[in-house]
């Protein structure tokens, strides 16, 4: 199989981001050619069974009641009473339990890798859906096998428009402004904010490659914990220059403006700290997906001539500063020189001779605990 691809077909990366990416929907036909699954129903029913997995079914008819959600982890009873059609198996972040299928993820690495979020792998036979809905992420969609047909409409989402008696976010009033029956190989792009409708029209696997959309109520709520964790707590609200007021109980213009001064402090754009936060907020993971590690490195010369493979369970990401550079890795944050970090971070598959190279001994060091901690992975022969 070529792991090699642009799935952009006679697009550059830079035409996609300048006229498609956060901006409207893009079809790309064959975009991988001569496609075939790399897992088959059978293997994501067996994956959805496992108990770490995060999976999901939706039925939407013959189910206890239309649109019906069964949440993981799954068994062969679940399976058993299924009915024929109008169902939807669905499986996230399957290339950090099975790190083979890495590759599909790595083709779309013109987008940064620490915005990805999972490859989802989805099953449905005829007439499976999750029904029309909207996203508030950017997401690519590979039909891996069978077929199905997209509909979407880029107009806004009243709030009232969803569909009652489901936990799921189903829109019950969609009108298609453009559809598409998409073969194996063929990549539908849909940008946030466009409400899509997709429907197997026969026994259909979709894979779906997402990026993060983190909410700014998650960000500055982060950021502000970060600041906040290791505060003095002698650090309070003061007014030494306070003045009689004529009624007690009222909030002056100058208290306002102390706590306005606190805040500034805090949360200034250009606070040193930003940046270490963004970089570890950004790699963590939020979960502990390590590798099982079969046997412990002790010295570097372990790892000559072998082949390194970055864990897809794990999120590398980076800030360069000259010569040197901050390296997160799951959260957690390396002083490491620009020369180590951009050598571990340019491809999934790395030379250990290469790495070893480019690493002081400090670093040397790092490569040998993120081996024996899960977060790189000596490949097999």
């Amino acid at each position: 199989m070529n792991t090699n691809v642009n799935p952009l077909g006679t697009l550059t990366p830079e035409q996609f981001l300048k006229d498609y990416w956060q901006k409207k929907t893009l079809v790309i036909r064959n975009a991988f050619p001569d496609f075939e699954s790399p897992i088959t129903p059978e293997e994501l029913a067996g994956l959805s069974c496992e108990e770490e997995v995060n999976s999901r079914i939706v039925i939407e008819k013959d189910g206890d009641h239309p649109w019906q959600p069964i949440y993981g982890p799954m068994d062969d009873d679940v399976f058993a009473h299924l009915p024929e059609t109008h169902w939807t198996l669905l499986v996230n972040d399957v290339e950090k339990h099975i790190p083979e299928l890495a590759w599909i993820v790595d083709q779309f690495r013109f987008i940064p890798e620490w915005r990805m979020d999972d490859l989802m792998i989805s099953y449905a036979p005829e007439g499976g859906s999750v029904g029309p809905h909207m996203d508030l992420y950017d997401v690519f969609i590979l039909q891996a096998r069978g077929h199905r047909r997209w509909q979407i409409n880029a107009q806004p989402v009243a709030k009232d428009n969803q569909v009652s008696g489901t936990p799921l976010r189903i829109q019950k009033d969609f009108i298609a402004e453009d559809e598409w029956l998409m073969e194996p190989g063929d990549i539908i792009y849909i940008p946030p904010g466009v409400s899509h409708y997709g429907v197997a029209t026969d026994d259909c696997m979709s894979f779906s490659i997402g990026f993060r959309a983190t909410s700014h109520a998650d960000l500055v709520n982060d950021f502000i914990g970060q600041l906040t964790q290791n505060l003095d707590a002698s650090l309070t609200y003061r007014d030494p220059d306070l003045k009689i007021q004529n009624n007690p109980n009222e909030i002056t213009t100058d208290a306002i403006e102390r706590v306005r001064t606190i805040f500034k402090e805090y949360l200034d754009p250009n606070n040193p700290q930003l940046a270490e936060w963004f970089g570890r907020f950004v790699s963590d993971t939020k979960t502990d997906m390590t590798a099982d590690v079969d046997e412990i490195i002790s010295a570097i010369a372990e790892i000559n001539d072998t082949t390194l493979m970055r864990n897809p369970a794990s999120r590398f990401a980076f800030i360069k500063d000259n010569d040197n550079a901050q390296l997160f890795i799951d959260g957690d944050c390396y002083t490491v020189t620009s020369l180590f970090t951009e050598t571990l971070c340019k491809d999934r598959s790395l030379d250990s001779n290469t790495v070893i190279a480019s690493a002081t001994e400090d670093e040397q060091s790092l490569l040998i605990d993120l081996i024996n901690n899960g977060k790189l992975i000596i490949e097999d022969d």
